[in-house]
């Protein structure tokens, strides 16, 4: 099944209609199991599975890294699609997260969708480890990201996340239709390859919510890009857990909202 089927439209441009034909992302549910017990339902784009499982589970502070992971075991359903994946977690892990106490039906926008309670949406942990990032890397990054979004050239319809280290060095660049998946599929590609204690640099295409920020900082990155707007929440959790957020990175400018301190450029004034 590809990524982005084609189908029949009709285009409405200078004044008139004329047929076209429209590559659509792909969207499918993937059931996520948990020692063969149901634990969310989370609506993707198809493929990393095994990265966008493992990525949301440390994003969730469900793992603390593959090590807590005894099986993984990935069904295909008859579209040739992953339909389903059952991680194997210790069952001291599970009584001691409350794992089954969420219910979750996760759209492709929504990254703590299925949370009762307010507890459950704070984030334990801060980011100690910071440095300094320079304006003049920002364009090359966002550069690199727009050369790894073969989806949205196709379709228009994905979102990406790409995560670097210090020298600005892409180690992953993933696309989905929803945000926080993308941010989920990078972080899990790190994690099982055992290099997410590089990344510095977590750069994504969509507006900063209050659900990238906390990804970020489990993931202990301390430095969060995007071409686009964050809300007052990101901005406040930024600055409370060592973030430093730049928005609106577009051409030659760019928006810094916390730590500007660690912020430098090469020019004098």
């Amino acid at each position: 099944m590809t990524l982005y089927p084609s189908i029949p439209a009709y285009r409405f441009e200078a004044g008139k209609y004329q047929e076209t034909e429209e590559k659509l992302l792909t969207e499918a549910a993937l059931q996520i199991k948990i020692n063969h017990r149901p634990y969310t339902v989370t609506m993707r784009t198809p493929g990393s599975e095994v990265w966008l499982t493992t990525g949301l589970l440390f994003t969730e502070g469900i793992i603390t890294g593959m090590n807590d992971i005894l099986s993984l075991q990935e069904t295909m359903g008859a579209n040739g699609l992953v339909q389903s994946i059952d991680i194997g977690l210790p069952e001291e892990i599970v009584t001691k997260k409350h794992i089954f106490n969420r219910s979750i039906a996760s759209s492709s926008s929504c990254g703590i969708c299925g949370k009762t309670e307010l507890c459950d949406i704070e984030i334990p942990t801060s980011v100690l480890e910071t440095g300094e990032l320079t304006m003049d890397l920002i364009p090359s990054l966002f550069e690199q990201l727009r050369n790894h979004q073969i989806l949205f050239d196709q379709t228009g319809g994905s979102h990406a996340a790409g995560i670097f280290n210090s020298e600005g060095l892409v180690l992953s660049a993933q696309e989905d239709i929803g945000r926080h998946n993308a941010v989920d599929k990078a972080i899990g590609e790190l994690l099982t390859q055992q290099t997410l204690e590089q990344a510095r640099i977590l750069c994504v295409s969509g507006r900063i919510s209050y659900e990238i920020v906390a990804k970020c900082v489990q993931a202990g990155i301390p430095f969060l890009l995007s071409v686009s707007a964050p809300s007052s929440l990101a901005v406040e959790t930024c600055q409370q857990k060592g973030i430093t957020l730049i928005a609106f990175c577009r051409n030659d400018r760019a928006t810094v909202y916390t730590h500007t301190e660690r912020v430098k450029t090469s020019i004098l004034i």
